[in-house]
């Protein structure tokens, strides 16, 4: 399930240029349910060692401009964002708070909610073309001598792919109770752009890479579904994964 949220501004939206947990924040702030919200902040929802917050959101979709001397990026309202989630819960949590409330804050900017858009149901297929709303992002955990870093992947290899289908075939499962079958899934990059569609993002002081772009998505409709609604590859609750289909 995704909504899209027009929100406007008597004033211009200022932001620094890495703003994925401020948009988290004004997310979180606008689920109701105090218990929902600190079970989905603190916890989530496990399978294993493993934990996932099922929803994702796009970048801010709009015009702006940014000011490098100043590190900000600045929005001229209106300015959309979609929001997706694999719990109906958190949507309709989230929307029926924003339809109450007059005012929010973006960072510590007052804005309003102007509209909630409601996306209609998505029916997968076995081969589709997406766009990227925000980076996707595959990444592995390693440790060598006692020290750990992470190591991040880029559509262009094998890894990446195998990342995310393992990613996703964990959420049907924590989603349905059961295994998804065992079709292949493929994320093929449009052209050879790596570098164009590479995106270095700074979370709370995490520097992420994930990739921007357009790809097919060739595979099991199942995952491609809990993709869309979930996300596609790690770190969806940051702002990450989060996609449409175009074509």
């Amino acid at each position: 399930m995704r909504i899209t949220l027009e929100i406007s501004s008597e004033n211009e939206i200022k932001l620094p240029i890495h703003y994925n947990h401020i948009l988290q924040g004004f997310l979180y702030k606008n689920l109701s349910n105090k218990d929902y919200r600190e079970f989905l902040h603190q916890k989530g929802y496990s399978l294993g060692n493993k934990s996932f917050k099922l929803f994702t959101f796009s970048r801010l979709l709009g015009e702006f401009r940014i000011v490098p001397q100043k590190k900000e990026i600045i929005f001229t309202p209106p300015v959309k964002i979609i929001v997706a989630a694999g719990v109906e819960q958190f949507i309709t949590d989230l929307a029926e708070t924003l339809i109450k409330s007059e005012l929010n804050f973006l960072g510590n900017q007052p804005v309003e909610v102007k509209s909630i858009g409601v996306h209609k149901n998505f029916t997968p297929s076995n081969l589709l073309q997406i766009k990227m709303l925000s980076p996707m992002v595959a990444y592995s955990t390693l440790t060598e001598r006692e020290k750990k870093w992470t190591e991040y992947y880029s559509p262009w290899q094998p890894r990446f792919a195998e990342l995310v289908k393992a990613n996703l075939e964990a959420k049907y499962q924590v989603l349905y109770g059961e295994i998804p079958s065992q079709e292949e899934l493929k994320i093929i990059p449009h052209g050879s752009q790596e570098q164009k569609f590479k995106s270095v993002i700074k979370y709370k002081g995490t520097v992420i890479v994930g990739y921007l772009g357009l790809y097919w998505l060739k595979g099991n409709p199942d995952l491609i579904k809990i993709a869309y609604d979930t996300g596609m590859g790690s770190k969806n609750s940051q702002g990450f994964g989060c996609w449409e289909v175009v074509g």
